[in-house]
């Protein structure tokens, strides 16, 4: 097959799951190019926790013979999708990145997992994880450059997409877990309004924080993946239309720096944005809303305390100090003091819906700057606000900083405004859009194994 063939197949969700559906290409075909693209780059990334060919394989052929019967094509119908390893699948371990963990095998998978496998998708493995979803890294290196992190914590599922492996992939975020990989590896990351995708049979690292996100090459492949993990009506999120003249508002902040390459990129894509007929409108952030990051830090904390306590005490000496002193923190926080950042939260949220209702979208950094070296997953308070709100947030590829490392644009809106962020998005990623897949494989391949 054609090598340009390939990478549209393989880096492209939508037009992946359209070729599909056309009969273009079979299950059992696009897998293995999925797995011969594994198998290049898989020794270098270190990108999936599990991964077994033979597996897949027999999974692509029962996948292409339901086509045979009357059962209607689901949305993500013989599309290989990748899943972060702290969604429970069945009869496949499920460890979340701790050795606190090894050996687990749930008996049920996670109700998105069940939904993406309802929807025809083809689950392709599972992808790193930090460390219980939280700051340590795991073994995962940024395709663009293998000495970087992908970012963290589904720093599997960003690297995995970003280097062609697969479509798509689902990943989670807290904090920062879906927008910084994805920003750091160059592909597009979505995570929809909080309450729009279950959390049955994932991880609980903070009950009220945790949310389900998704990656892909592009805007309308995130929408469909998404789509499909809600599983209501995806037709809406599939036959996306983009915005005509979106109103965007670029946020000023006191506590988030970007670095020069950040904010030369920042300022390159508002220009020509506004230049392309966007309605661009520099704005600052509500006191209330830059207050906003020690609220999240005491729900995270406590909650976190919490959930994970139990398996700190039954595995003595293995979880990162990382983890066990953002614990310890929850655990000394005093009941009243969670109570008032659970009560703050639910007015940041209506303040922040009445503050963003006269714009399409919210433009701001993803992260600092560039992927940093791969000892960390990177800083995630450009992300944090979004969060707590449990806003819609799309994070695009616009450019490169001067490492040659990706550099994205971070749009956010309104909690429950998924589509008119989507549609907004996808004018974006129309105007100023820029993923070189062909530069990072030929990158990719340049670079020696690491481990």
């Amino acid at each position: 097959m054609d090598l340009s063939l390939k990478l549209g197949l393989l880096t492209d969700l939508d037009a992946t799951a359209r070729a599909v559906a056309l009969g273009t290409i079979s299950t059992v075909e696009l897998v293995e190019l999925a797995l011969e693209t594994a198998s290049r780059f898989e020794p270098k990334l270190h990108a999936f926790a599990w991964l077994d060919p033979e597996w897949t394989r027999d999974l692509a052929r029962r996948v292409d013979a339901a086509r045979r019967s009357t059962v209607p094509l689901g949305p993500l119908y013989g599309v290989p999708i990748a899943v972060k390893d702290i969604f429970d699948t069945a009869g496949i371990p499920t460890e979340c990145g701790t050795v606190a963990m090894t050996g687990r095998i749930p008996a049920n998978s996670a109700a998105v997992v069940q939904a993406m496998q309802k929807a025809g998708g083809v689950m392709f493995g599972k992808t790193v994880t930090a460390e219980l979803a939280y700051l340590t890294p795991g073994p995962t290196l940024n395709p663009w450059n293998l000495g970087r992190t992908p970012g963290g914590s589904s720093m599997g599922s960003a690297a995995a997409v970003a280097a062609g492996i697969i479509p798509g992939a689902i990943g989670s975020q807290t904090n920062g877990s879906v927008i910084r990989p994805a920003a750091f590896c160059g592909v597009v990351g979505f995570k929809p309004s909080g309450t729009i995708l279950p959390l049955d049979g994932v991880l609980r690292f903070s009950p009220t924080l945790d949310q389900v996100g998704c990656f892909a090459g592009t805007v309308k492949g995130v929408a469909r993946l998404a789509g499909a993990l809600q599983e209501s009506e995806p037709e809406p999120w599939i036959d996306l239309e983009p915005t005509s003249h979106p109103r965007i508002a670029a946020v000023q902040t006191d506590w988030e720096q970007p670095d020069e390459d950040m904010k030369q990129r920042f300022e390159a894509d508002l220009k020509a944005l506004a230049t392309a007929g966007a309605e661009v409108s520099r704005i600052s952030l509500p006191a209330s809303l830059e207050r906003a990051r020690p609220v999240h830090r005491t729900i995270m904390a406590v909650e976190a305390n919490a959930a994970l306590r139990p398996l700190a005490a039954s595995a003595p000496n293995v979880l990162s100090d990382a983890l066990i002193g953002l614990m310890d923190e929850g655990l000394a926080t005093p009941e009243s003091v969670y109570s008032e950042a659970l009560e703050r939260r639910e007015e940041l949220i209506g303040e922040f819906a009445s503050w963003s209702a006269p714009y399409d979208a919210i433009a701001s950094p993803p992260a600092p700057g560039e992927a940093p070296p791969a000892d960390t997953t990177g800083d995630p308070r450009f992300c944090t606000r979004w969060t707590l709100v449990g806003a819609p947030t799309v994070v695009l590829p616009t450019g490169h900083g001067r490492r040659g490392l990706p550099l994205g644009l971070q749009l956010t809106a309104g909690p429950n405004s998924d589509m008119q962020l989507l549609c907004t998005a996808l004018w974006v990623e129309q105007t100023i859009g820029h993923r070189d897949i062909s530069t990072l494989l030929r990158r990719l391949d340049s670079q020696g194994r690491q481990t």
